[in-house]
């Protein structure tokens, strides 16, 4: 059975294409922004909207998953799609920021945004399930696996803050001001530049990154024959469920951090500096993950994120409502979620990946692209529920955005209670989140590292046992 070691040089590939990779993503963390706050789409029309397009496009992913699984090219299964779907997300993504100029909330606008919105996803889903199901077609060998997964959730939390962090600054200068006009011209160059990165990052992990394993069973499958894989998976659907629990915790805080930065404080520029310090303690956080698996099993490394996560939050809920929303205590609170999320982004895909040979063993079919269609799914899922909570709440606490007055975009203050509303949404519902992610994992999670030794062991013997059989024929 194949133990294969990474080069460098396919590991460095792997994770170049994941920072461009995560930078198209964390474009859509400040869509809700772009489209409610600068454009002044209604904030409750945008929640439903997202959400309902969030969650259409993660249950096409297990579709996605069934195309890739069955796709056979020369290239591999997984390289066409991600370099297809790559050219078509960039693409999208440059028209979703042109801004015609529509009527604010009226059908056109409406229909125009919620069309290319819904096209970026599934265009987007197109290059993520294939490129994050490479990893366990790559090697066996979990040391390998949790290597090249260190290095590129590195990339991706670079590539990430890069943009979800640096988007208002690179907004003011290209767009020359800090005007909601500028904002808005600066967005679509920005999103052009990282459109151009999205694709040349691709396309160098598509030249040099290539899976090493192969499915043993030839057998085609239908899409009803995967969501049959997926039901039998029980460990699969029990990182799913955790993942989605954590994930809209996760989105609801940074979806809502521009908000509470920029009305709550009172200081826009702030973000960038917020954002950036995340960024530094998550990419500590996959670089203390490497050093806790010398001495840590999985599931108390996954608690101890989770704590350090909870402990965050409390501490960012106490700031907000007894410290009156101190700065340096928001950034100092805030380092620990991060560097938390930062150690639980690592231990997400190594546990997905585990369950790909959880799944040959018990159904004695292989299918990575199944499996790593659910953390697609489960993120988008994620996004779409936490974007539909901002939405809907933003409305239930009368946010007012910003809207057209004598022909220039005007941006309001908001109300105590909005304020107050803004600071319960962002602080009080992760608590529980948490809280209910860590219960489910700790009840229900059973594949740990004895165990996935044991079953690649046996995989192993059943291997040997067809080739004997094979060769006798």
């Amino acid at each position: 059975m194949t133990t294969t070691k990474l080069t460098r040089k396919t590991k460095l590939s792997y994770a170049l294409g994941g920072l461009g990779k995560d930078m198209m993503f964390a474009t859509s963390t400040y869509m809700m922004f772009y489209f409610n706050d600068l454009l002044g789409i209604s904030s409750a029309f945008l929640g439903i909207m997202i959400m309902v397009v969030r969650i259409w496009d993660a249950i096409n992913d297990p579709i996605m998953g069934t195309i890739v699984d069955k796709t056979t090219s020369r290239w591999g299964k997984f390289r066409p799609w991600i370099l297809i779907g790559t050219v078509l997300n960039a693409i999208i993504l440059v028209v979703l920021f042109l801004n015609p100029d529509f009527q604010t909330n009226s059908i056109l606008q409406l229909v125009y945004v919620t069309t290319f919105y819904t096209l970026w996803g599934m265009t987007y889903t197109l290059m993520d399930i294939p490129f994050w199901s490479m990893i366990p077609a790559l090697s066996y060998d979990q040391k390998e696996r949790e290597d090249v997964t260190v290095l590129t959730r590195l990339f991706t939390s670079i590539g990430y803050f890069i943009v979800a962090g640096g988007y208002i600054t690179f907004a003011h200068v290209l767009g020359g001001g800090d005007t909601p006009e500028a904002e808005i011209k600066g967005l679509l160059f920005f999103a052009i530049i990282v459109a151009v990165i999205f694709v040349a990052t691709e396309i160098v992990t598509v030249t040099n990154v290539k899976e090493n394993i192969q499915p043993a069973d030839k057998e085609k499958r239908t899409l009803k024959k995967m969501f049959e894989l997926l039901k039998k998976n029980d460990q699969l659907l029990v990182v799913m469920v955790v993942v989605l629990i954590i994930n809209f915790t996760l989105y609801i805080t940074s979806g809502m951090a521009i908000y509470y930065i920029t009305y709550n404080i009172g200081n826009s520029d702030l973000f960038i500096v917020f954002m950036a310090i995340g960024g530094v303690l998550q990419m500590a956080g996959t670089v203390v993950f490497y050093k806790l698996r010398q001495h840590f099993n999985r599931k108390k490394i996954f608690n101890l994120a989770i704590i350090i996560q909870f402990i965050g939050f409390v501490l960012l809920f106490l700031n907000a409502f007894l410290l009156s929303s101190q700065v340096i205590l928001l950034f100092i609170f805030a380092a620990l979620i991060f560097l938390g999320q930062g150690i639980f982004m690592v231990i997400q895909t190594v546990l997905l990946s585990d369950t790909v040979e959880y799944g040959e063993w018990k159904t004695h079919k292989r299918s990575e692209s199944i499996a790593f269609s659910v953390q697609t799914f489960v993120v988008k899922m994620a996004m779409g529920l936490s974007s539909g909570v901002i939405g809907l709440g933003l409305a239930i606490i009368h946010f007012v955005p910003s809207q057209k007055v004598d022909g220039i975009i005007t941006r309001f203050e908001q109300s105590d209670t909005t304020l107050l509303g803004m600071s319960l949404i962002m602080f009080i519902l992760p608590l529980f989140g948490l809280m209910l992610g860590q219960y489910v994992f700790n009840k229900k999670h059973i594949l740990d590292e004895d165990k996935y030794a044991l079953i690649v062991a046996e995989l192993k013997a059943r291997k040997e046992a067809n080739n004997e059989e094979d060769t006798t024929q």
